[in-house]
């Protein structure tokens, strides 16, 4: 879908033509303090500027097409301004009608339009059971991890709850897109798809919800007991190399896939060199593969795999998300078990943690 790019004149137009529109009256508040120069930038959800408008007296209007389904952001902006700042800006759902914000340096407030306030309950009620996860969670501290763990699944079940909750209410608007973004990675692949369903076009082809539908058809398709997918890459010297030189050889192959920037990739290192050092043979090998690499050039991976000791074979793949899209992964770092024959063994979080040598001495040796 081609950006929107309107400027305030063809806003100012389209409004004029009686299409469904939106106005937001806003007042800045100390803006006696803002640079010479600001106005107010109306943005999309990628940051694409979509209208200016000037600051006249402390006060502003935007106008422009109603349009449900999005999140646009409305901010103060001067050209010093960097990305991170969040002084005098607010988000809100273009609906149509008047839309009144306050953009302040500290905290900024939208009011009107019957989904803006739902969208507002909503994140108030997530807010708050975190709020409340959290006072728990720290007063049950001393009582051990156990019970701390069950108050974090009891408060992910009750956000679950709330988001599909939500979904269901507001399935033809962007509060569904944000409802879904917080239950997304832990539903399986059928339900995922049942609630999408339902939803407006704009959540099925919106980028990230159809992603981590491949992302999650991926791994049924790499599940244990099926075969592995082959991908190429690059050893630590500049070769071309692929998981097949190392998977489906006759041995078994424990596989990571790591970052060099991921802190859970390093704490787990400790773990793999040490079922490194016990089990490498004529039968069990450690296969290492870095990906999400920022700078897509290895230099860091090669960097962190010297730091951290990782002596066993590695594949660098850069940036380059093949890897990590045939699996279906969707975070790291990720251990997965390959049989001699190139079978998927297990996979995930069995394989992590202290227990990890354990684990694969039994897995290999029954």
């Amino acid at each position: 879908m081609k950006k929107l790019l309107y400027s305030f004149a063809v806003l100012l137009l389209a409004a004029a033509c009686g299409q469904d529109t939106f106005t937001v009256k806003g007042t800045v508040t100390d803006a006696d303090r803002l640079p010479e120069g600001a106005v107010i930038a109306l943005t999309d959800a990628t940051g694409a500027e979509i209208a200016t408008a000037p600051i006249t007296d402390g006060t502003f209007t935007l106008k422009g097409d109603a349009n449900p389904e999005k999140m646009y952001n409305v901010k103060v902006s001067w050209p010093e301004r960097t990305p991170r700042d969040r002084s005098w800006a607010a988000a809100f759902i273009p609906e149509k009608g008047t839309i009144n914000v306050t953009l302040a340096p500290e905290e900024s407030t939208v009011e009107g339009g019957s989904i803006n306030k739902a969208y507002r309950d909503f994140q108030q009620q997530v807010r708050d059971l975190f709020t409340d996860f959290q006072e728990k969670a720290t007063a049950m501290e001393a009582e051990g991890q156990e019970k701390v763990e069950a108050l974090y699944k009891d408060f992910n079940d009750k956000v679950a709850s709330l988001s599909k909750d939500a979904i269901g209410k507001n399935a033809k608007n962007y509060i569904a897109l944000a409802a879904l973004q917080n239950i997304i990675y832990d539903l399986d692949l059928d339900e995922l798809k049942s609630i999408v369903a339902k939803c407006g076009d704009f959540v099925k082809n919106d980028e990230t919800t159809r992603r981590i539908i491949q992302c999650k058809e991926a791994e049924l398709e790499t599940a244990e007991g099926k075969p592995f997918v082959d991908f190429t890459g690059k050893t630590p010297e500049g070769a071309d190399v692929k998981l097949s030189d190392f998977v489906g050889k006759g041995k078994w192959v424990l596989t990571d896939f790591w970052a060099s920037w991921c802190g859970p990739c390093m704490r787990e290192i400790p773990n793999i060199k040490k079922t490194h050092e016990t089990l490498s043979g004529d039968n069990f090998t450690v296969l290492g593969v870095a990906v999400w690499e920022r700078n897509g050039d290895n230099t860091a991976s090669a960097q962190t795999m010297e730091k951290m000791g990782m002596t066993w074979p590695q594949i660098f793949v850069g940036d380059d998300k093949t890897p990590t899209d045939s699996f279906g992964i969707m975070g790291i770092p990720t251990l997965i078990l390959f049989a001699p024959d190139g079978t998927v063994c297990k996979r995930g979080k069995e394989l992590r943690g202290e227990n990890m040598l354990e684990t694969i001495r039994e897995l290999i040796n029954p």
